[in-house]
């Protein structure tokens, strides 16, 4: 309930602004590093991507960023009413309900890998972090 509450936040948030939420000074945006890497837990395909995002940017902006550089990254998303932008699929491979797959977030960064807890829409990166799109099955209760 409280990742749902906090995602929603996020994404109402930034309906209302044509910037979605960059900082007031936005003639002076600073382009940062981050990697961005897809992992096939079923393939064992581990694919890196060197990217950029504007400083107190978001995911889903990096992520942009780098499918516009045609560096053969590319993604596709959905707008959920409650849960906002979410991830769909990374390089034509997309989640299954009826496979029980999906991409999983995770940030790496200074040698810790944890798993996100909020969506591409308002998960915002920070400077040579790598963001991990994990393509894996959920767990079966």
């Amino acid at each position: 309930m409280a990742l749902t509450a906090i995602t929603l936040l996020c994404f109402a948030a930034l309906l209302p602004f044509p910037g979605l939420g960059l900082p007031a000074d936005s003639g002076k945006l600073k382009q940062i590093p981050v990697m961005v890497t897809v992992k096939n837990d079923f393939t064992d395909e581990d694919v890196s991507y060197a990217a950029t995002v504007i400083e107190e940017g978001l995911m889903f902006g990096a992520l942009n960023h780098l499918q516009d550089s045609n560096t053969g990254f590319k993604f596709s998303y959905t707008i959920h009413k409650t849960f906002g932008i979410y991830l769909e699929s990374v390089n034509g491979l997309a989640g299954s309900d009826k496979d029980q797959t999906y991409w999983e977030l995770w940030s790496e960064k200074a040698g810790v890998t944890t798993r996100l807890e909020v969506g591409i829409g308002c998960y915002q990166p920070q400077r040579d972090e790598n963001l991990i799109l994990r393509f894996t099955k959920w767990p079966e209760n």
